[in-house]
């Protein structure tokens, strides 16, 4: 089976529209948690060649969104920024994909959004039952930096994340549409 990896970093003028996620910077204790798998010939891995890319090609910098696609951007952008403000956190997002038991980067049948009680999850996660409130928050907890009141004391990973408005198929859920007019729909 071939596996792989991902990476996704924020271009720096657009750090600020997105929920704060302060992903550790520690991978301690990392070997307990990961495996080595055999290079799959089907689909190789590039062989190792020691080169270190310092600067960006220039070909690079013309990459970018496409004009037809930049008012799609930017509507996503303003969605993002109405939840942000509704009091959407990366914690609640990361656990979220860890209550519905989703592999970040494996291939999906269904979208995140259209996981349900009651709808097959065959094809979409590794692992289907329920997992405790209290094991979600410890998996969050693993992967952010560790949350500081006002005056430095560390706190603990909730789940629910206090105050994180429901996600889709929730009950309560804010649902964005694209029509003729800007339209937000309350579920």
């Amino acid at each position: 089976m071939p596996m792989g990896c991902a990476d996704i970093q924020l271009r720096n003028n657009h750090v600020n529209e997105y929920p704060p996620m302060r992903l550790s910077t520690s991978n301690k204790g990392w070997h307990s948690h990961w495996f080595y798998v055999k290079n799959d010939a089907a689909a190789p891995l590039p062989e190792f060649t020691g080169c270190l890319i310092e600067e960006a090609l220039e070909s690079w910098r013309r990459w970018g969104v496409p004009e037809k696609d930049k008012k799609k951007i930017e509507d996503h952008l303003a969605t993002i920024r109405i939840l942000k403000e509704r009091g959407v956190k990366g914690s609640g997002i990361i656990g979220t994909y860890h209550t519905r038991r989703v592999a970040p980067l494996m291939s999906r049948m269904l979208p995140l959004y259209l996981m349900a009680p009651g709808v097959s999850l065959e094809g979409t996660t590794l692992v289907e039952g329920v997992l405790p409130p209290s094991e979600v928050a410890q998996r969050i907890k693993e992967v952010m930096e560790p949350l500081k009141d006002g005056v430095g004391v560390i706190l603990d990973f909730v789940y629910p994340v206090p105050g994180h408005p429901p996600m889709r198929l929730e009950p309560g859920y804010i649902d964005f549409i694209s029509s003729l007019s800007p339209c937000l729909f309350f579920n």
